[in-house]
């Protein structure tokens, strides 16, 4: 059992015995939650944001996804606030879907719960919000289309001033799990790119912008926490590294966690990323050795490539028109 886990443990036990809310949190501690690694601390400042209450003196801050909402006061239709408050950035995500995109998702979440058990149950439930089953389905979509971490996720230095044991193994499991991921990712988008459109692209730099753009388009497209001149910038020092890509998974790791943590903790996230180089390199090594193309990276990669409506910005980092001839 990890920290994080714990954490939501004991406060399960804490609870009320009997109590119907109780029962309620239980359950989405059980089912959601604790399987998506959602950092306690976290979740209650953005709950404070929502509700528009005074957070706790913990120092930590609401998610941008879920300041966003606080400050407009429009919250997406169709979530409940716990929902909101532990995955603002999946709720945002789905809201902000038009068109093709949206019919897609919407065609997926009734192919889903079609092929569950609970195909029989409702959409909403008898408050009028998603039904759990398709809020689940909806973290998954997220995920797994995006590529992204949840903006709530526990990183181990979240859990190092409110855990007194010596778990430096179990702290560091959360973390280790999001640099995974992200070096995953960016390795399995750059081979993608390379594979199927090597010839747009003039050397490594333009190809490990796009690939991070693929990665954290969230954050880049959406939530504008992290500029794409960020992006740009880190493919450009990474590009006469021993290795450009574990060179550039570093550097977006660092901008992801500043995002989600404050620029004020750079310093402190900078070490750590470094002191996870090794894993990075790891990861990376390894998944370009079992890399194969895959429908939903294959359909992302694609959409980026060749859908008009991303011109602009291929114009901007770099990216031969399909077609032309190379210098």
């Amino acid at each position: 059992m990890n920290i994080n886990t714990r954490i939501w443990e004991n406060s399960i036990a804490d609870l009320p015995k009997g109590d119907q809310q109780a029962k309620l949190f239980e359950h989405y501690a059980r089912e959601f939650f604790m399987p998506d690694s959602i950092a306690p601390s976290v979740y209650l400042a953005n709950v404070a944001a929502l509700m528009e209450q005074s957070a706790e003196e913990s120092g930590v801050q609401p998610t941008p996804s879920a300041a966003r909402m606080a400050v407009s006061m429009e919250h997406p239709t169709g979530f409940p606030t716990w929902f909101l408050a532990a995955y603002p950035d999946v709720a945002l995500w789905f809201s902000s879907q038009r068109g093709k995109d949206r019919k897609d998702i919407d065609a997926e979440v009734t192919r889903r719960s079609a092929a569950s058990r609970t195909a029989a149950s409702p959409l909403v439930d008898e408050n009028g919000f998603y039904a759990h089953t398709i809020l689940r389905t909806l973290v998954d979509l997220y995920r797994e289309r995006t590529g992204s971490i949840l903006e709530c996720t526990a990183f181990a230095d979240d859990l190092q001033e409110v855990d007194a044991t010596n778990s430096t193994d179990e702290q560091a499991l959360t973390a280790q799990q999001a640099v995974d991921l992200m070096a995953a990712n960016i390795t399995r988008y750059e081979r993608e790119l390379a594979t199927s459109y090597g010839d747009r692209f003039e050397g490594m730099r333009p190809r490990l912008t796009v690939a991070g753009l693929l990665q954290l388009g969230y954050y880049v497209l959406v939530d504008h926490v992290i500029p794409l001149a960020t992006l740009i910038q880190a493919a450009d020092e990474s590009v006469s590294a021993d290795d450009p890509v574990v060179e550039f998974v570093e550097q977006l790791e660092i901008e992801v966690f500043c995002a989600e943590g404050g620029e004020v903790e750079r310093k402190r996230i900078e070490h750590a990323c470094h002191l996870l180089r090794s894993r990075i390199l790891d990861v990376v090594l390894q998944t370009r050795t079992d890399f194969e193309e895959s429908p939903s990276l294959r359909q992302a990669t694609r959409n980026f490539m060749e859908s008009s409506q991303f011109d602009p910005l291929r114009q901007a980092i770099g990216i031969r028109p399909a077609g032309s001839a190379s210098s």
